[in-house]
């Protein structure tokens, strides 16, 4: 486990503080896979009347590439630009949060699907504004859907597709999280459980 030793001066919440120690400092965010498609998404912590969440973005079901999937908000890195740069410029044109307002808390190691031979470096930010409005991309998403960090963390609420190709899940609305998501977030969420512990 990597341990941060430059927390950043933003961070004034313990809970932030213990995640940003337990996660790869967000320069360090990337190392791609040879050949791979580079993509970034972002994790973003915020509270809604006091309890953390997260939002994921629900893809329209007539998208040629994972149509009605469930995802992180995210995309492609353009020519030039870093991880992390690509992460909340996606967060800012497909769920409408400005990316100077995301505050970086650190990365994750990245992970890489070879069923569509992308490289993803999952990020994790804060999100200050306990009042934000998510306004998605039409073009690509049906919704927004805001989940309780509480319900991510409850090992009960994940169950067994029952098939290789589906593996774990978890139900949201009229949906469910699963595929690359879910592996993003089963190396996420141990440390988000070991910070909120700590």
């Amino acid at each position: 486990m990597t341990q941060r030793v430059d927390p950043l001066p933003d961070l004034d919440d313990p809970f932030l503080l213990n995640l940003s120690r337990l996660l790869l400092p967000v320069a360090e965010g990337g190392g791609f896979r040879p050949g791979s498609r580079a993509a970034a998404v972002t994790a973003i912590l915020y509270r809604r009347r006091g309890e953390w969440h997260l939002p994921f973005v629900g893809r329209r079901a007539d998208l040629s590439h994972h149509p009605g999937q469930v995802g992180l908000p995210g995309g492609s890195l353009e020519p030039g630009e870093g991880p992390w740069q690509a992460a909340a410029r996606e967060a800012e044109e497909e769920i409408g949060v400005p990316a100077r307002e995301l505050i970086p808390v650190g990365a994750a190691l990245t992970i890489y699907a070879a069923v569509t031979n992308f490289s993803v470096a999952p990020f994790v930010a804060w999100l200050p504004d306990e009042d934000v409005h998510f306004v998605h991309d039409m073009r690509e998403l049906d919704r927004v859907l805001e989940v309780p960090l509480t319900q991510l963390l409850a090992a009960e609420s994940w169950l067994d597709g029952g098939a290789p190709w589906l593996g774990r899940y978890l139900p949201v609305e009229d949906t469910r999280i699963w595929g690359l998501t879910e592996r993003i977030l089963a190396g996420l969420l141990p440390k988000l459980k070991e910070a909120l512990e700590g």
